[in-house]
């Protein structure tokens, strides 16, 4: 049963706690711009199992091929190594290619993306895991853990950046895209209309912070350590430029009766219908929208203390559907609102809030999997860096 827990995976975290934290300068490759749109992938966890199919038989050249490791999360550890050494050739294949160019010095990098009607402005460079340990707010999956091992062991290179952010907003990413500190490196629209822009910083930037805050990329950094990285590629987020949304819990491969599952609810919410004219996203914290086939319900729980994810796999998923674990293949999770529906059941929840991250995290727990969607994502793809 999930609930708040200490952070404790099966790789070791070192304590840093009150030692600044410094985002060091890269050297990496960078894509080309007219690679670009063939090469960098939508978000891998905005995608259904069948999309990200879809997506590598229409495009032959995606960083998806590289990265496709997680999909053997639930696999034998035989089938992690399958496809991180798939995805490993994938990758010498592109830079074989000449899909990426070398820059020749270090540096940190500006980077704007323009997604879903949000601008994001972020600063890419690289973290050094013995001297800055970044707080979890979110639990992990070893399975998935295993898997990008597996694949960081293979590929000896960093594409996806964590997100990172910190309390502290002092940093202002506008008024360095607009000054002459940066240089465009490269500027592109992906295949699913982001505009992506990078530049690199060419004057001095104070990239040091008394804490880090893990936004996304859980998985990744737990899997960097146990691959024994001595470096993860980090993209710093100020909080101004963060848009909070949430994950939609899909349940598939279960019987169950809608009436009998919103009696039981019943006990913890007070459920009613919903129009086909209300709309289908939970704006407030302790509300809940419910769908069974075409149906949809809003549950308001009777208790609203503490966190939404945490009620639903606490009580609603295991009390009411059988599921314990956050991992059960029966369960999956994309962005609320994304994509065709075709499960039997979903449970859609309201955003947390960017200070429940922070207070959660300076406390040494954890929410469940998938309590947050931060967006626009950063992309693969986009430059690489050796670890």
């Amino acid at each position: 049963m999930w609930g708040f827990r200490r952070y404790v995976t099966w790789t070791s975290f070192i304590s840093l706690r009150g030692v600044h934290d410094v985002i060091r300068p890269i050297t990496a490759a960078v894509i080309e711009g007219s690679w670009a749109p063939a090469v960098v992938p939508p978000p891998y966890d905005a995608l259904t199992s069948e999309q990200r199919t879809q997506h590598l038989e229409q495009h032959p050249h995606s960083f998806l091929h590289v990265t496709r490791s997680a999909d053997a999360s639930h696999e034998h550890p035989s089938e992690h190594l399958r496809l991180a050494t798939e995805g490993n050739a994938a990758l010498n294949e592109l830079i074989s290619a000449g899909a990426y160019t070398e820059q020749h010095k270090e540096c940190l990098f500006l980077q704007k993306i323009d997604a879903e009607g949000v601008t994001q402005r972020s600063i890419i460079g690289a973290i050094n895991l013995a001297e800055v340990d970044p707080r979890p707010h979110e639990a992990v999956h070893p399975g998935r853990v295993q898997a990008l091992a597996a694949h960081f062991r293979q590929v000896r290179s960093m594409s996806s950046p964590v997100v990172v952010t910190s309390r502290s907003d002092d940093l202002d990413l506008r008024l360095l895209e607009e000054s002459d500190a940066t240089e465009l490196v490269t500027t592109f629209t992906a295949t699913d209309g982001t505009q992506i822009s990078l530049w690199e910083i060419n004057s001095h930037l104070e990239t040091e912070f008394e804490v880090l805050y893990i936004i996304d990329g859980h998985h990744r950094i737990a899997a960097a350590r146990e691959a024994n990285f001595d470096e993860v590629l980090v993209a710093y987020v100020p909080p101004s430029e963060l848009c909070i949304g949430s994950f939609d819990r899909d349940i598939d491969e279960i019987e169950f009766l809608p009436r009998k599952t919103i009696d039981g609810l019943s006990k913890w919410c007070d459920v009613r219908g919903s129009s086909e004219s209300e709309s289908t996203k939970p704006a407030d914290k302790g509300v809940l929208r419910l769908r069974f086939g075409d149906d949809w319900f809003w549950a308001e729980r009777k208790d609203p203390s503490g966190l939404d994810s945490e009620f639903v796999h606490s009580i609603v998923l295991p009390e009411l559907f059988g599921i314990h674990e956050a991992d059960d293949p029966r369960l999956s999770y994309h962005p609320s609102g994304a994509g065709t529906i075709s499960t039997p059941a979903t449970i859609r929840l309201a955003p947390a809030e960017l200070e429940d991250v922070f207070d959660i995290a300076d406390a040494d727990l954890v929410m469940p999997p998938k309590s947050t969607y931060f967006f626009p994502k950063a992309r693969s793809g986009v430059l690489i860096i050796s670890c």
